[in-house]
């Protein structure tokens, strides 16, 4: 009877990624175990023999198990990467797409949704880092005593003063609403700046073309390298974070509170009054929502610093809805529109969003109950795919002719000139 353990083959095949990514130099120091390691056998289907795993290599192959059962390390002075999908799968639920008729299956369930958020990924390894993060990790500035919040306010300023003509042009908009802080940073991070913001969007087949443009063909080491990824969520899941819902809700509080004071104020010390008047104008607003836009509210409550200060680190905007209350002029690009692009904007000058997210997550009443928690949903799709998927895309009319419609603006000057302004 063959000698069985557990987790064998995922064992095995940790192993060899590790020994090929300069574990051999690590363990060449210990004789005993590479000489354990040479005796592996394995029959005719490269299945390995269980019997020849000593004792020393199996605990050996547990401790490399251990560490993909934990999130990757993080250092803020480094940009960290997922070391394999097991260790992916604790911030996100997975699915492998193996197959063409595995991607057939999700591209026609997702590609008409549109109450759906998505993200494509060249490298399923990659964390949600913004550009600026990477950026400010590779220039070193996040060990200089510049803070965050300070660089963003130079970064909006000096997009603002470069920028706002063609903002406003663009936008047809000639008020300082239209050029509040989260709609220039919207601008930058579409004309090649770098910026908190993370790109998303309501289309499946856009999340997938800018997924095959961000795919290296390097030698894969491991097998997660073989893999670009698509993440997806609900946007009805993350409605308390939406911008222009926060804002709504905090504008019909004072509005509310306004009202009341007034009738407390207009009816005195007479209660039959005071109910009157409080019946009659309890669905009444106080403040009318048609005269925000333009009077400079929308850009006062914009403002760069004062993202940092609601309750969720990560908030997301968009222009989809033009009913609602606030706009935030973020559509000021035909590369936005056609691209039906969302942003999210992550407080954290280090931490990836799926990092700061399961933080956040952990302080909230529901994790008590379900202390399981995973970001979003994420396909990784096999990179020998990706002209099936562009031979799709192209189909539909998926071309890079309509997700970049307009010339290109190279904004990226603005992130030296706010660091240089340091």
């Amino acid at each position: 009877m063959p000698r069985e353990i557990e987790n064998l083959d995922i064992k095995v095949k940790l192993l060899r990624e590790y020994l090929i990514n300069g574990g051999v130099e690590k363990i060449k120091n210990n004789p005993e175990l590479v000489y354990d390691l040479f005796n592996i056998k394995s029959d005719a289907d490269d299945k390995v023999n269980p019997d020849t795993i000593t004792p020393r290599v199996n605990a050996f192959m547990l401790a490399i198990l251990g560490s993909h059962s934990v999130p990757p390390v993080f250092v803020e002075s480094q940009k960290s990467e997922y070391k394999s999908t097991l260790q992916k799968s604790l911030c996100f639920d997975q699915i492998n797409i193996d197959t063409e008729e595995q991607f057939d299956a999700i591209y026609e369930e997702f590609k008409n949704k549109t109450d759906f958020l998505f993200r494509g990924q060249g490298e399923a390894k990659w964390r949600l880092y913004s550009t600026l993060q990477r950026k400010l990790i590779e220039d070193k500035l996040l060990d200089t005593e510049l803070s965050y919040q300070e660089f963003l306010i130079k970064l909006v300023e000096n997009g603002k003063a470069k920028y706002e003509t063609e903002i406003q042009d663009i936008l047809n908009a000639y008020h300082i609403d239209a050029t509040n802080d989260v709609s220039v940073l919207s601008y930058l991070q579409h004309h090649k700046c770098q910026t908190p913001l993370l790109d998303w969007t309501y289309s499946f087949g856009n999340s997938l073309f800018f997924a095959l443009e961000g795919i290296t063909n390097s030698e894969p080491k491991r097998e997660i390298d073989e893999y670009f990824s698509v993440y997806y969520l609900e946007e009805e899941q993350f409605e308390g974070s939406n911008l222009v819902k926060l804002l709504s809700n905090s504008f019909q509080e004072l509005s509310e509170e306004m009202k009341i004071a007034m009738i407390e104020k207009i009816a005195g010390v007479d209660d039959a009054k005071k109910l009157e008047m409080k019946e009659r104008f309890k669905n009444a607003g106080f403040i009318d929502y048609s005269k925000i836009q333009g009077i400079g509210f929308l850009e006062e409550q914009a403002k760069t610093n004062k993202l940092f200060q609601f309750p969720c680190p990560i908030i997301y905007f968009s222009d989809s809805n033009q009913d609602a209350n606030f706009i935030f002029s973020v559509s000021n690009n035909a590369n936005i529109k056609n691209q039906q692009g969302v942003f999210m904007f992550n407080s954290s000058p280090t931490k990836p969003m799926e990092m700061v997210a399961e933080e956040y997550y952990k302080q909230t009443e529901e994790a008590k109950e379900t202390p399981d928690y995973a970001f979003c949903n994420c396909f990784d799709i096999k990179k020998e795919l990706a002209g099936y998927v562009l031979a799709k895309l192209e189909a539909d009319g998926i071309t890079r002719e309509l997700i970049y419609p307009t010339a290109d603006v190279d904004a990226s000057a603005i992130y030296e000139q706010s660091k240089e302004n340091k």
